[in-house]
Protein backbone atom coordinates (compact mmCIF):
# COMPACT_ATOMS: atom_id res chain seq x y z
CA UNK A 1 0.00 0.00 0.00
CA UNK A 2 1.16 3.36 -0.96
CA UNK A 3 1.07 5.88 1.53
CA UNK A 4 1.37 9.20 0.60
CA UNK A 5 0.53 12.57 2.95
CA UNK A 6 -1.57 15.18 1.41
CA UNK A 7 -0.82 17.48 4.31
CA UNK A 8 -3.91 17.11 5.99
CA UNK A 9 -4.56 13.23 6.27
CA UNK A 10 -3.17 10.07 4.50
CA UNK A 11 -4.56 9.06 1.93
CA UNK A 12 -4.01 5.18 1.08
CA UNK A 13 -3.79 4.22 -2.77
CA UNK A 14 -4.54 0.32 -3.56
CA UNK A 15 -1.19 -2.15 -3.77
CA UNK A 16 -0.62 -3.07 -6.93
CA UNK A 17 1.49 -6.28 -8.42
CA UNK A 18 4.21 -4.94 -10.55
CA UNK A 19 6.39 -6.67 -12.63
CA UNK A 20 10.47 -6.83 -12.58
CA UNK A 21 11.21 -5.98 -16.43
CA UNK A 22 15.31 -5.50 -16.19
CA UNK A 23 17.37 -4.86 -13.47
CA UNK A 24 21.64 -5.16 -12.82
CA UNK A 25 23.52 -7.64 -11.31
CA UNK A 26 21.93 -7.78 -7.85
CA UNK A 27 24.36 -5.54 -5.42
CA UNK A 28 24.59 -3.35 -8.41
CA UNK A 29 23.24 0.36 -8.18
CA UNK A 30 21.31 1.50 -11.07
CA UNK A 31 17.81 1.66 -12.32
CA UNK A 32 15.11 -1.08 -12.49
CA UNK A 33 12.52 -1.34 -14.76
CA UNK A 34 8.94 -2.40 -13.34
CA UNK A 35 5.68 -2.31 -15.43
CA UNK A 36 2.18 -2.66 -13.21
CA UNK A 37 0.85 -6.16 -13.68
CA UNK A 38 -2.30 -5.58 -15.68
CA UNK A 39 -5.24 -7.54 -15.92
CA UNK A 40 -3.74 -8.71 -19.52
CA UNK A 41 -0.74 -10.23 -17.29
CA UNK A 42 -2.76 -12.43 -15.13
CA UNK A 43 -6.43 -13.28 -16.91
CA UNK A 44 -5.68 -16.47 -18.76
CA UNK A 45 -8.78 -16.23 -20.27
CA UNK A 46 -7.79 -13.07 -22.13
CA UNK A 47 -6.82 -13.46 -26.11
CA UNK A 48 -2.89 -14.21 -26.00
CA UNK A 49 -2.22 -12.98 -29.11
CA UNK A 50 -2.82 -9.99 -27.31
CA UNK A 51 0.60 -8.01 -26.22
CA UNK A 52 0.92 -6.72 -22.83
CA UNK A 53 2.65 -3.45 -21.26
CA UNK A 54 5.66 -6.10 -19.43
CA UNK A 55 5.43 -8.31 -22.83
CA UNK A 56 6.04 -5.55 -24.94
CA UNK A 57 8.74 -4.69 -23.11
CA UNK A 58 10.84 -7.75 -22.46
CA UNK A 59 10.43 -8.55 -26.04
CA UNK A 60 11.69 -4.81 -27.32
CA UNK A 61 14.83 -5.70 -24.35
CA UNK A 62 15.35 -8.46 -25.97
CA UNK A 63 15.78 -7.88 -29.45
CA UNK A 64 18.91 -7.75 -31.25
CA UNK A 65 17.91 -3.93 -32.23
CA UNK A 66 17.46 -3.13 -28.41
CA UNK A 67 20.62 -1.13 -26.90
CA UNK A 68 21.34 -1.16 -23.52
CA UNK A 69 24.04 1.34 -22.44
CA UNK A 70 25.50 1.29 -18.94
CA UNK A 71 27.07 3.48 -17.35
CA UNK A 72 30.07 2.56 -14.76
CA UNK A 73 32.62 4.44 -12.55
CA UNK A 74 35.67 2.80 -12.74
CA UNK A 75 39.20 2.40 -11.00
CA UNK A 76 42.02 3.28 -13.11
CA UNK A 77 43.09 6.30 -15.56
CA UNK A 78 42.27 4.92 -18.60
CA UNK A 79 45.50 3.61 -19.88
CA UNK A 80 46.11 0.20 -19.92
CA UNK A 81 49.77 -0.71 -21.63
CA UNK A 82 50.15 3.08 -22.64
CA UNK A 83 46.75 2.65 -24.57
CA UNK A 84 44.37 5.35 -23.97
CA UNK A 85 41.12 4.05 -24.14
CA UNK A 86 39.99 7.64 -24.07
CA UNK A 87 41.12 8.12 -27.35
CA UNK A 88 39.81 5.15 -28.73
CA UNK A 89 36.16 5.93 -28.91
CA UNK A 90 34.18 3.11 -29.11
CA UNK A 91 35.95 -0.24 -28.87
CA UNK A 92 35.42 -4.20 -28.42
CA UNK A 93 36.12 -6.82 -25.64
CA UNK A 94 35.40 -10.12 -26.62
CA UNK A 95 36.44 -13.18 -24.64
CA UNK A 96 34.32 -15.73 -23.18
CA UNK A 97 32.70 -15.66 -20.14
CA UNK A 98 31.73 -18.89 -18.11
CA UNK A 99 27.99 -19.02 -16.84
CA UNK A 100 26.62 -20.00 -13.59
CA UNK A 101 27.03 -24.21 -14.79
CA UNK A 102 30.80 -23.41 -15.57
CA UNK A 103 30.01 -23.46 -19.30
CA UNK A 104 31.53 -21.14 -20.92
CA UNK A 105 29.88 -18.68 -23.65
CA UNK A 106 31.39 -15.83 -26.73
CA UNK A 107 30.56 -12.44 -24.93
CA UNK A 108 31.65 -9.16 -26.51
CA UNK A 109 30.87 -5.61 -24.54
CA UNK A 110 31.53 -2.19 -26.54
CA UNK A 111 33.28 0.20 -23.74
CA UNK A 112 33.44 3.91 -24.33
CA UNK A 113 36.27 5.77 -21.75
CA UNK A 114 34.04 9.11 -21.64
CA UNK A 115 36.46 9.95 -19.17
CA UNK A 116 39.66 9.25 -16.93
CA UNK A 117 41.73 10.95 -14.38
CA UNK A 118 45.61 10.38 -13.11
CA UNK A 119 45.97 9.84 -9.40
CA UNK A 120 47.49 13.06 -7.32
CA UNK A 121 48.94 12.74 -4.22
CA UNK A 122 49.75 15.98 -2.00
CA UNK A 123 53.36 16.34 0.14
CA UNK A 124 51.85 14.19 2.86
CA UNK A 125 51.48 11.45 0.03
CA UNK A 126 48.05 11.62 1.03
CA UNK A 127 45.82 10.61 -2.32
CA UNK A 128 43.66 13.98 -3.07
CA UNK A 129 42.38 12.79 -6.38
CA UNK A 130 41.70 8.98 -6.96
CA UNK A 131 42.64 7.44 -10.31
CA UNK A 132 38.88 7.05 -12.10
CA UNK A 133 37.33 6.46 -14.70
CA UNK A 134 33.75 7.09 -15.92
CA UNK A 135 32.82 4.33 -18.72
CA UNK A 136 30.19 3.87 -21.13
CA UNK A 137 29.02 0.25 -21.29
CA UNK A 138 27.24 -1.70 -24.21
CA UNK A 139 26.94 -5.61 -24.06
CA UNK A 140 26.22 -7.47 -26.90
CA UNK A 141 24.66 -10.63 -24.62
CA UNK A 142 23.60 -10.86 -21.36
CA UNK A 143 25.51 -13.18 -19.82
CA UNK A 144 26.65 -13.39 -16.18
CA UNK A 145 28.62 -10.35 -14.53
CA UNK A 146 29.75 -9.65 -18.55
CA UNK A 147 30.75 -6.37 -17.88
CA UNK A 148 32.08 -6.20 -14.31
CA UNK A 149 34.38 -9.14 -16.01
CA UNK A 150 35.61 -7.25 -19.13
CA UNK A 151 36.38 -4.32 -17.18
CA UNK A 152 38.21 -6.21 -14.66
CA UNK A 153 39.94 -8.04 -17.71
CA UNK A 154 41.39 -4.75 -18.53
CA UNK A 155 42.76 -3.80 -15.41
CA UNK A 156 39.70 -0.99 -14.85
CA UNK A 157 37.29 -2.96 -12.15
CA UNK A 158 34.31 -1.33 -11.35
CA UNK A 159 34.52 0.69 -7.91
CA UNK A 160 32.72 -1.15 -4.93
CA UNK A 161 32.62 -4.10 -7.06
CA UNK A 162 33.50 -6.88 -3.86
CA UNK A 163 33.32 -9.69 -6.58
CA UNK A 164 35.91 -8.59 -9.47
CA UNK A 165 37.30 -5.20 -8.26
CA UNK A 166 40.48 -4.49 -5.72
CA UNK A 167 39.67 -4.79 -2.36
CA UNK A 168 41.99 -2.39 -1.06
CA UNK A 169 40.60 0.64 -3.34
CA UNK A 170 37.14 -0.56 -2.48
CA UNK A 171 37.42 -0.38 0.74
CA UNK A 172 39.05 3.22 0.58
CA UNK A 173 36.65 4.34 -1.23
CA UNK A 174 33.82 3.36 1.38
CA UNK A 175 35.78 4.68 4.12
CA UNK A 176 36.68 8.17 2.58
CA UNK A 177 33.13 8.29 -0.03
CA UNK A 178 30.85 6.18 1.24
CA UNK A 179 30.96 4.13 -1.85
Amino acid sequence: IDTRSTGEEEQRLPARKVNLIHRLDRGASGCLLLTYADDADDDKSVDSTKSSTTATLIEALQSPDSIKTYVALVRGEGILRGEDFKEKGWFDVSRPIKDESGVEKDATTLFNFIAGQPESIDEHGVVTRPRMSIVLARPMQGRWHQIRRHLNGISHPILGDTTHGHSKTNRAWKETRNL
